[in-house]
């Protein structure tokens, strides 16, 4: 009974692997969560280049409020968009991401790399700009001598990049998810398509 349980299990894996190769999957955040679903673990090797394809829903457009009605200071704090992780018991160690927020000024989504190494946390200025439903291609090259997280984003008409060293040595890494935080929960659903190619 074990056995067929976990024969099951494998199977439904290795169909879900293979549907995720080939279209995006919708991550959502429900209105007063932090977390996406679907919930995706993914594990790699030593990987020198992953890829993400990714576009925002219409409902990305949250604004976070005082309760006075004035936009809050959190509007300013990046979610979490892609990325990995070498810690595989610690997303806040060893990793590098992509945060997203929505402006809501310019009313557009904002890119920008985020990092934890080496106990700290590293956040730099927009690297891209958004509408709602445009399409950005993120890479990441994990370079390994010298040891440097490389970002490059693109997009039809547009394209940023950053670099940041590492000193770890650890090669199995695991995914970030789509994430909503910061310090508040989502005020609204939102969600996004997001694509890794392998």
């Amino acid at each position: 009974m074990l056995l067929s349980r976990l024969v099951i299990l494998c199977l439904l894996l290795i169909v879900a692997q293979i549907a995720d190769a080939q279209m995006p999957t919708k991550y959502t955040v429900k209105k007063g969560r932090h977390f996406s679903f679907p919930r995706v673990i993914k594990f790699r090797i030593n990987p020198k280049v992953v890829k993400w394809e990714v576009s925002f829903d219409d409902n990305s457009n949250y604004i976070l409020k005082e309760p006075d009605g004035t936009v809050s200071v959190d509007q300013l704090d990046w979610n979490k968009l892609c990325g990995v992780f070498f810690n595989l018991f610690n997303t806040r160690s060893q990793t590098a991401m992509i945060g997203w927020r929505y402006n809501v000024e310019t009313e557009r989504i904002e890119l920008a790399p985020y990092y934890h190494v080496n106990g700290g946390t590293d956040r730099f200025p927009p690297l891209m700009t958004l509408v709602r439903n445009e399409l950005v291609i993120i890479t990441l090259t994990i370079k390994r001598n010298p040891k440097m997280y490389v970002w490059t984003l693109e997009k039809k008409g547009g394209t940023g990049s950053h670099e940041f060293p590492f000193t770890h040595n650890k090669k199995l890494c695991s995914f970030i998810n789509f994430y909503f935080g910061g310090n508040k929960r989502a005020p609204q659903t939102v969600s996004a398509h997001l694509k890794i190619d392998k």
